[in-house]
């Protein structure tokens, strides 16, 4: 008996175009073919050609494109950006003013039911039931013979493969997260119904919050009928009203994730995919993002602005030395 198809879609949000040719070629050759959900391509700004464009229809069924314009949120001071957080290693090491596309990516992702917002995901997805969301460099590596969305009809959230990063260095993304689950539970006199997150939220460590097994991010499906209700509206309006993701680097995967471990015993599905099947990240794309990066030029006025801000970033680590 066939299986009925789902009221679904999928969104990619592209930043590399060689490497999407790649990555949309394996897609559509080992899963959508055979089931042809529709596609909807988000940029930030222009990437795309009117050619290329033109190439993606004709090539392949069901694609659409939505550009949209990011912006950081006025009430968001430039100072309290994730890469101004000196103090934190990880902001210091690997971030800087260049990476600002990383955390508007995050913003995108964890805000999956603002539709047509800005920065957002596109209105025209209002109009689903489900979505899944995967990477410009998601490398479906062989054929997968069964529908995704299927399981979103017993789930709120399936993923590609559930993991655990224990490392404290994890948690330098996840500054002030635990607290504000705390603040969250008890404001809003909840009960948690996973039993893991129970424990570790009666924990002083915040870094305990690691124990959790979380989603890839780059293939995460999505039961837009649970988080478009008001409890996630909320929850992710709090997150937006602190600045979450702009200041602290908080991840789509670890608040929606962390809020569906509130709300539901078991939360997230997971397909367990093997690396032969699926992998987070193509091969070539360290390589294309590098290539990417050399070739990106920037205009004076940034320029000057990047290098008041990398002055600021050796002061501040003087003043560490000398105090």
């Amino acid at each position: 008996m066939k299986t009925r198809k789902l009221n679904s879609a999928v969104i990619i949000l592209v930043s590399r175009v060689k490497l999407f040719k790649t990555t949309i070629d394996l897609f559509y050759k080992n899963w959508n073919n055979k089931y042809n959900y529709p596609i909807y391509v988000h940029t930030f700004g222009k990437i795309f050609t009117n050619a290329e464009k033109k190439y993606f229809k004709k090539k392949y069924k069901k694609i659409f494109f939505e550009q949209i314009t990011p912006k950081v949120p006025i009430h968001i001071k430039k100072k309290s950006l994730f890469y101004y957080r000196f103090y934190n290693d990880y902001a210091y090491k690997s971030f800087s003013p260049r990476r600002i596309g990383y955390l508007h990516m995050c913003n995108f992702a964890s805000n999956i039911t603002s539709f047509g917002k800005l920065g957002c995901i596109s209105r025209k997805l209002k109009r689903y039931d489900y979505l899944m969301r995967i990477d410009d460099d998601s490398w479906f590596k062989k054929k997968i013979n069964f529908d995704f969305f299927q399981k979103l009809k017993s789930y709120p959230m399936a993923t590609g493969r559930l993991t655990i990063t224990p490392g404290s260095y994890i948690s330098l993304t996840r500054e002030k997260l635990f607290d504000f689950l705390k603040n969250y539970v008890k404001k809003n006199n909840l009960e948690i119904k996973n039993k893991k997150l129970n424990y570790i939220l009666t924990q002083t460590d915040h870094t305990k919050l690691n124990l959790l097994p979380y989603s890839l991010g780059n293939l995460d499906l999505y039961n837009i009928k649970v988080l478009k209700k008001k409890k996630f509206i909320e929850f992710i309006k709090k997150v937006n009203r602190i600045g979450g993701v702009y200041k602290y680097r908080w991840a789509d995967y670890d608040l929606i994730n962390l809020f569906l471990y509130i709300h539901f015993e078991k939360p997230i599905y997971d397909f367990a995919l093997k690396k032969n099947f699926y992998e987070a990240s193509h091969p070539s794309a360290k390589r294309i993002t590098s290539l990417k990066n050399h070739k990106t030029r920037d205009s004076i006025l940034n320029i000057l602005k990047l290098f008041v801000y990398l002055i600021e970033k050796r002061l501040f680590k003087l003043k560490r030395i000398f105090t």
